[in-house]
């Protein structure tokens, strides 16, 4: 069963994957008015990423990787995310929370390397219990983050670092293709 389930994943997402490679990184600037003897061009960031981080709190220790797909505006990039928590709370007790998540947002900057990014969505909160997954205890929330993100448009490495729930405090590394 897992093997069939396993292959059934990998031929849903190579083509995906594949196809939504950047043909080149440079696109040419088709925004307002434009005249036949311009030609202005701009160098772009990939638009597949993958991030994994460290979160912080008082009370509260944050694991996560998030895939993330880009598409260039004008002066802005719009961002899908599709995250994986694992968040350790330790108030009173010890409570393990698994979140897949599913985040809209912006980022700054379509060509520097310097970008203020935010999104938000909705994510399940599904406990652990004696090393189990704890379904009957899920529920639907809000999640959220708001950080600076160091990506160059011509570099496949990526420096994050921000604020978020279920985040926390958080620093993250990723790459992009």
């Amino acid at each position: 069963m897992n093997t069939i389930l396993g292959s059934l994943l990998f031929l849903l997402l190579t083509p995906n994957l594949v196809l939504s490679q950047n043909g080149q990184t440079e696109q040419k600037n088709n925004f307002g008015q434009s005249n036949l003897n311009d030609t202005n061009t701009r160098l772009l960031l990939n638009k597949n990423n993958v991030n994994f981080g460290l979160g912080y709190g008082i009370i509260a220790f944050n694991v996560n990787s998030t895939y993330q797909r880009l598409k260039a505006h004008e002066k802005i990039y719009s961002v899908w995310s599709v995250g994986l928590n694992y968040l350790f709370v330790s108030f009173f007790s010890d409570d393990h929370v698994l979140i897949p998540s599913l985040r809209y947002g912006i980022m700054t900057g379509v060509d520097k390397k310097h970008h203020f990014e935010i999104n938000l969505g909705p994510q399940l909160l599904v406990g652990i219990y004696k090393n189990k997954l704890d379904f009957a205890g899920e529920g639907f929330d809000f999640g959220f983050n708001v950080g600076y993100r160091k990506q160059k448009p011509e570099d496949s490495k990526i420096f994050r670092v921000g604020l978020g729930y279920p985040e926390l405090l958080y620093v993250g590394l990723g790459f992009s293709f």
